[in-house]
C-alpha cells in the first residue's frame, strides 16, 4: 500500500524540474545491473527567482546532469541506488551556479509469501522549491529559497498475511527539513522540521482483482528551527485592555494528525487499475490548544491505454505544512498549516518507434489555517512537455517547456508569479 503522505510522488513535479531524468527507462536501455548517463542541456529561464512580475529577472544558462544507478534482484531480494548531480550555470545571475544532488535507495525482501518487507529512502540537496516536496506530493512552499534545502524521506513497510485473504500491513514514514537560509524569521525558521507517519491497514482480498482496506494512521509535525517567527507585542500599561502577545518561536506550529480512512485497490481491466483511500483527517496543535478536522483523500488511476501510451492521474486532499506563517496580532496565533487539495496528470505516448512525448500537469489548491491569512487561499499551477527522439539504444535528445504560476491571496502580497522554462539537450546512457 502506499503511504498515506506520499502518493502524488515524482508523476507530479519532475516535469517543473530541468533536471527531470527518468532512472527506470535509463536502467531498462542498459541491460545490466549498472547505468551510467550523462546529460547536457541548454536553457532558458524568465524568472530565476519565483519574483512577481514587476521584479522578474531572465536567464540563459546551462546544466550538466551525470547520475549512476544500480540494481541488484535476487531471488527473495531486491536492492536499488541511484545518484543524480546536477549543476546549473546561469548567465545573470549571482550567484551564477547551483549544484543538486538526490540519492535514493529501496531495498525489497520476501521472507515468505505471507511476510514481505519494504525500505525506501530519497536524500535530496537543492535550491528548487518543488524538487524538494518531489517524494511528498503537495508543495510546501512554491518560492525559490536563497540557500539550499535537504530532504530526507524515509519509509519502511511490513506485510504479513493473516490468512489466506487477510493481511496486516504496517508502516513508519519519516521526513526531515533543513534549510540553510536560517535566523529570525527565515525560511529555516518557517520550515525546518520533522514529520513521522506512523501507519495501520487491514487489507482483505476479495478476489483477485479487488483488495478492500481499512486503516488509520497518527503523524506529528516537530518544527525545529528554534528562531522567532512572531516578535510579541508588549502590554501597554496607558491601557486598560491587555493586548500583550508573547514572542513565538518556530515549535509554535508543532501538530499531531489522526487519519481513519477506508479504500481499495481495484484492477478493473488488465489496463485500467485505480487506488482509493478516502476517510477523514484530525490535527491538534499543542501549543495554541487548538485543534481541526478535514476530509482526507488519496485517489490515483493508471491507465495503459495501448502498448505505445499510458496515463497516470490522482488527487490528495490533507493538510500540510506551508512556508506562510504570519501572526494575527489579536489572538497571537500564526498559520500552523494549510488544507490543500492536488490534481495530477501524466500522459506518455510513443508516437513512433524513435519518438516519445510527455505531458505532464499539477494543480494546487491551498487554504490556510489561523495566522493574519486565516482562510485565505492560492493556487498553484505546473505544467510540462517534453518531445524526446532516441538516435539509438545509447544516443537521445530532447526538447522541452516548463511553465509554473502561483497565485495568492496572501495580504503581505509578492507571492503571485508565473514563469516559462524551455530547454533542449543530449543524453548519453551505458
Amino acid at each position: 500500500m502506499k503511504q498515506v503522505l506520499t502518493s502524488a510522488g515524482v508523476l507530479a513535479l519532475s516535469a517543473v524540474s530541468l533536471c527531470a531524468l527518468d532512472p527506470e527507462m535509463t536502467r531498462q536501455s542498459s541491460g545490466g545491473p549498472f547505468t551510467l548517463s550523462g546529460t547536457v542541456r541548454g536553457f532558458y529561464d524568465d524568472n530565476i527567482n519565483t519574483s512577481p512580475d514587476r521584479s522578474k529577472e531572465e536567464s540563459f544558462g546551462f546544466q550538466v546532469v551525470p547520475a549512476v544507478h544500480l540494481n541488484l534482484p535476487f531471488e527473495q531480494t531486491f536492492l536499488s541506488l541511484g545518484y543524480i548531480y546536477t549543476l546549473s550555470w546561469y548567465d545573470k545571475r549571482d550567484p551564477d551556479i547551483d549544484q543538486a544532488h538526490e540519492i535514493s535507495a529501496k531495498f525489497r525482501h520476501q521472507f515468505s509469501p505471507r511476510h514481505q518487507i519494504s525500505v525506501d529512502d530519497s536524500f535530496v540537496i537543492t535550491s528548487e522549491p518543488t524538487v524538494t516536496d518531489r517524494s511528498s506530493g503537495i508543495i510546501t512552499t512554491p518560492l525559490r529559497t536563497k540557500g539550499s534545502v535537504y530532504h530526507n524521506y524515509g519509509s519502511v513497510g511490513y506485510v504479513m498475511g493473516l490468512t489466506r485473504t487477510l493481511s496486516l500491513s504496517l508502516g513508519y514514514a519519516n521526513h526531515w527539513y533543513d534549510y540553510t537560509s536560517d535566523g529570525d524569521y527565515s525560511r529555516s525558521a518557517l520550515l525546518d522540521r520533522m514529520e513521522h507517519l506512523l501507519r495501520a491497514d487491514l487489507e482483505h482480498q476479495f478476489n483477485p482483482k479487488l483488495v478492500g482496506i481499512v486503516g488509520y494512521s497518527f503523524g506529528f509535525t516537530s518544527f525545529d528551527g528554534d528562531d522567532l517567527i512572531f516578535e510579541g507585542i508588549a502590554d501597554d500599561p496607558a491601557t486598560l485592555v491587555d493586548e500583550s502577545r508573547p514572542a513565538l518561536k518556530s515549535d509554535a506550529r508543532d501538530s499531531r494528525s489522526h487519519y481513519a480512512y477506508i479504500g481499495a485497490d481495484y484492477d478493473i481491466t488488465a489496463k485500467l487499475r485505480t487506488s482509493a483511500r478516502v476517510g477523514a483527517q484530525y490535527s491538534e496543535y499543542p501549543d495554541a490548544d487548538e485543534s481541526s478536522a478535514n476530509p482526507y483523500a488519496d485517489i490515483s488511476l493508471s491507465y495503459r491505454i495501448r502498448t505505445s501510451t499510458s496515463l497516470e492521474a490522482g488527487v490528495r486532499h490533507a493538510r500540510n505544512a506551508t512556508d506562510v506563517a504570519a501572526v494575527d496580532p489579536r489572538n497571537g496565533r500564526p498559520t500552523f498549516d494549510a488544507e490543500t487539495t492536488a490534481l495530477y496528470a501524466q500522459l506518455n505516448h510513443q508516437i513512433t518507434r524513435q519518438l516519445a512525448g510527455s505531458l505532464i500537469g499539477q494543480y494546487q489548491y491551498s487554504v490556510f489555517n489561523d495566522g493574519i491569512n486565516d482562510d485565505e487561499s492560492e493556487y498553484l499551477w505546473l505544467f510540462g512537455a517534453n518531445v524526446s527522439y532516441s538516435f539509438n539504444r545509447h544516443w537521445s535528445a530532447e526538447v522541452g517547456y516548463n511553465y509554473d504560476q502561483l497565485v495568492s491571496d496572501v495580504r503581505s502580497g509578492g507571492r503571485s508569479y508565473d514563469r516559462n522554462r524551455v530547454y533542449v539537450g543530449v543524453t548519453a546512457r551505458y
